[in-house]
């Protein structure tokens, strides 16, 4: 496990969080996002958080962890390492957003219980951003 420097996050999130709109509180405001990238959206307690990851994220080689808060950093951990604490972060943690790189997946396990996956939008140009 790593933990990100303010650089590294904020390349990260420009990477992934910053495509989506986001919501008053912070969290992916879905309603907003075309419905051909949302890949799925569940309630919390009807899937294991790390079954989701490996379903939709086989690529990942590590996932990057956000948190609600930038008083707690970001971290980057290996994808056995963070499956196997999975089921901790999600008890400890309200809400969460994972992104993984190599899938260019994004997964916001929400404050109100639902776990959404999705892919994320290329710029308007049709380009992936750099």
């Amino acid at each position: 496990m790593q933990l990100l420097n303010l650089d590294q996050h904020l390349q990260y999130e420009r990477e992934s969080l910053s495509h989506y709109p986001r919501s008053s509180d912070g969290a992916i405001a879905w309603g907003a996002v075309a419905d051909g990238l949302v890949l799925s959206s569940m309630e919390s307690g009807s899937a294991e958080l790390s079954t989701v990851i490996q379903q939709f994220a086989p690529k990942a080689g590590s996932l990057i962890f956000f948190w609600e808060s930038l008083a707690v950093p970001s971290v980057e951990m290996g994808l056995e390492f963070s499956i196997s604490h999975l089921p901790d972060i999600a008890e400890s943690v309200p809400e969460f957003w994972v992104y993984s790189p190599g899938d260019r997946i994004v997964v916001e396990s929400s404050f109100t219980g639902v776990v959404t996956v999705a892919h994320i939008p290329v710029e308007a140009d049709g380009q992936s951003p750099a």
